[in-house]
């Protein structure tokens, strides 16, 4: 192998995608805060309440930091980790990646699917902590399959 393919392999573009840290970081917070509520709390309905949300929150924060990053995509194919689905996707298996919209009750959801035979995994925007629609345009772009 000559100098400039070495190169050119060490330098291969990859992207990831995975909730804001920030967000991660202000939701490990909350959830703090909550729990010192639930146990500074007078009345047994708040501490629940309190509880319960602190719960919720330390699960999210938890959740964001073991699945982080959530979908990579480089040469050779896609990696998702998530809690339901953790895959390594070679580029010929997948099917498609698609940004879909949807309005419901007045207000609209895009989610970034990725279709690759029995795997299906659906992003949203917190998960990604990008567009759903900038993503799949940065996944097309990556595919270094011919267009369909």
């Amino acid at each position: 192998m000559d100098e400039d393919t070495r190169f050119m392999m060490q330098r291969a573009p990859v992207c990831r995608f995975g909730p804001d840290r920030r967000l991660t970081a202000v939701t490990g917070v909350l959830a703090f805060v909550a729990a010192a509520a639930a146990v500074l709390s007078p009345d047994g309905p708040g501490r629940v309440l309190f509880g319960g949300a602190a719960a919720l929150l330390l699960a999210y924060a938890v959740t964001d930091l073991l699945f982080w990053p959530r979908l990579t995509a480089s040469a050779d194919g896609l990696v998702i980790r998530t809690p339901q689905v953790r895959a390594r996707i070679d580029w010929s298996d997948v099917e498609s990646v698609r940004a879909e919209g949807r309005n419901r009750l007045g207000l609209r959801s895009v989610t970034l699917e990725v279709d690759a035979g029995d795997t299906l995994a659906v992003f949203s925007r917190r998960a990604l902590g990008a567009d759903p629609e900038a993503v799949a345009g940065l996944i097309a772009a990556m595919d270094p399959r011919p267009p369909r």
